[in-house]
């Protein structure tokens, strides 16, 4: 798997050359790994792996991407950190009153 890996300096030159060989090349070892892990987590990490496309693609610039994509990992920590100490997560109401404002002229 990673034994096809490029160095630091030949992906740095690649995005400068050629950004698109260097995006085929990047989907390609993300789908590589993926399948690589076994069957049951593939579906999985497929959604993940889709979830972070949208996120590139929100984005205009790498550094936004990398705020939002590591805001998902956060969220993902805390999700799994409430888990393991048997927290639950704050219930969300299924009914709201809704207050009717005077309308001002």
């Amino acid at each position: 798997m990673f034994d096809n890996w490029l160095e630091f300096d030949d992906l740095l030159k690649l995005a400068q050359d050629n950004p698109e060989h260097l995006e085929n090349w990047r989907k390609s070892q993300v789908d590589s790994l993926i399948s690589s892990a076994p069957e049951e987590f593939q579906r999985r990490l497929r959604g993940l792996q889709f979830q972070i496309d949208c996120e590139r693609q929100k984005h205009s610039s790498p550094m936004g991407t990398c705020v939002a994509i590591s805001r998902m990992m956060y969220e993902s920590m805390d999700k799994l950190n409430q888990a393991l100490l048997g927290e639950k997560a704050e219930p969300h109401p299924t009914q709201a009153e809704v207050v009717p404002f005077p309308i001002s002229v």
